[in-house]
């Protein structure tokens, strides 16, 4: 069995019982570690948390080693990571002695945390979380100092793990001879049988962080555009602060058929998908979307736009509807009669059973990491028939 070392500063935000706002990173990291535990593997976790908070942890992690990571205190602010972030995290890590180190997000500390695995013979897996990374997108959100040390980090990772063809295309363009491997993000969801089920699915659902990224200009266009359509908001505001998102938040909220629920924890958030007639995604852009995977595995199919349907996953599976504007949504929404939704439904449950089931998926990453051949998918339909509740 390996032993696995996960590093990710937000998946805390998951560990606590009172959670807090995390990104989709997070959320497949999640599914990763009960994957791998499930499977017999050692699994230990560096992730932003003190020595006190371990005390607010949920139970479900009991079987997994948090090492909380470097102090943000201590060192010299610009020089933080040569005078205490990087000798910390190489002592933890030579402690802990992995087989693997995983990180979740690719970001400018990437290049030291594979110069740390590199002088201590450990295995560095970089996972690409967001197709913008590897374009000039990334300048929306980072410097070109961030990203010229991002592209570094990239390069000293021994396995590159990508989520789509557009980053596999990208990555090869960079780093021909880089190893790269494709595999699709694994969903876990605790305790199944205490999620809640209404009677109805009775409006549309849309969940995530608000920022430019999320586009709630398009969200804006859809709500008005399907004034007889109830559209529930989940989601809280991002630290990524711009003019657009404020400007259509407001005008959201002004929307008669639109209701903000606020922040939703991990098992509110499957409950709000379980009630979701369809989860609405308006994203310019994401690598895999996880909230794919949590509306399909409660049995609520996908509207997305043509920027946000990774290898033709929405349209090429029947799994929902791909759009081109809220007038084409408008059109196709329409002509759903109720035996094809049902149909949309049986599919979506079927898709994620069948393909993203956190013990396989997990399986098949460890066997690419040891350069084997991945497991045929099998179907996994039981376990999703335990969370869709009737």
């Amino acid at each position: 069995m390996a032993k696995v070392l996960f590093h990710d500063h937000k998946l805390a935000n998951i560990l606590f019982t009172d959670e807090l706002p995390s990104g989709g990173a997070a959320v497949q990291t999640y599914g990763w570690i009960h994957g791998l535990l499930a499977n017999g593997h050692q699994v230990s976790l560096i992730t932003d948390l003190d020595e006190e908070e371990k005390m607010d942890i949920k139970s479900e992690f009991s079987d997994l080693e948090i090492i909380p990571s470097f102090d943000y205190s201590k060192g010299v602010k610009w020089l933080r990571w040569v005078t205490h972030r990087y000798p910390d995290t190489y002592r933890k890590i030579k402690k802990i002695n992995p087989d693997y180190v995983y990180e979740s997000i690719p970001n400018w500390g990437s290049y030291f945390l594979g110069k740390i695995c590199r002088s201590l013979g450990t295995k560095y897996v970089l996972r690409i979380s967001n197709d913008s990374f590897l374009d000039d997108r990334i300048l929306k959100n980072y410097t070109k100092f961030d990203r010229y040390f991002l592209m570094k980090g990239i390069e000293m990772a021994d396995i590159i793990l990508v989520q789509n063809d557009y980053q596999l295309a990208a990555i090869k363009k960079y780093f021909p001879k880089k190893n790269i491997k494709k595999i699709s993000n694994p969903i876990y969801v605790h305790e199944p049988e205490k999620i809640i089920k209404g009677a109805e699915k009775d409006y549309i659902a849309w969940a995530g962080l608000f920022q430019y990224q999320k586009n709630l200009k398009l969200l804006y266009q859809i709500a008005s555009a399907l004034p007889k359509e109830k559209f529930k908001i989940a989601g809280t505001l991002s630290s990524k602060e711009d003019e657009e998102t404020y400007e259509y938040l407001g005008k959201l909220e002004k929307l008669p058929n639109v209701e903000f629920v606020g922040f939703l924890e991990r098992r509110q958030v499957l409950a709000f998908f379980a009630n979701a007639k369809y989860l609405l995604n308006t994203s310019r852009y994401e690598g895999f979307s996880n909230t794919f995977l949590e509306a399909m595995m409660m049995g609520t199919p996908i509207l997305t736009s043509e920027h946000v349907n990774p290898d033709f996953l929405i349209s090429g599976n029947n799994l929902g509807i791909v759009y081109r504007s809220s007038e084409d949504l408008s059109t196709k929404l329409v002509k759903v009669d109720k035996p094809a939704y049902e149909q949309m439904v049986s599919r979506v449950l079927d898709y994620v059973a069948k393909n993203h089931n956190y013990k396989l998926v997990a399986a098949n990453l460890m066997r690419l990491l040891e350069g084997k051949e991945t497991l045929e998918a099998e179907s996994s339909r039981a376990q999703v028939d335990e969370v869709v509740l009737s």
